[in-house]
């Protein structure tokens, strides 16, 4: 039991860390880069002016939909990396993610 809650406590310092590892997502031949956290929260979009300039509103849409969700698998492997090194590919159950 003392050994499970150790565990617990440095799960939620690995969880605390994820929010300063950052992931990069760049889409559409540059067009659009989204950054993240391993924690799965987005820090920033950034759009090419000439993106903009094609004045397409349904290929910026698409662009953005898939720079996010590029952006939050990579954040989500990231996840999962650092827990495997926390927790040395043991495949704990679920309550530790």
């Amino acid at each position: 039991m003392e050994m499970a809650r150790g565990l617990k406590q440095q799960v939620a310092q690995m969880e605390e860390g994820l929010g300063r590892i950052e992931v990069e997502s760049v889409v559409g031949g540059g067009m659009v880069t989204v950054r993240a956290t391993a924690a799965g929260t987005i820090i920033s979009i950034a759009l090419d002016p000439e993106l903009l300039a094609m004045n397409d509103k349904v290929m910026v849409e698409g662009l953005l939909v898939s720079g996010v969700n590029q952006a939050l698998q990579d954040a989500k492997r990231r996840r999962e990396e650092e827990m495997q090194k926390l927790t040395g590919g043991l495949g704990l159950p679920g309550w530790l993610a």
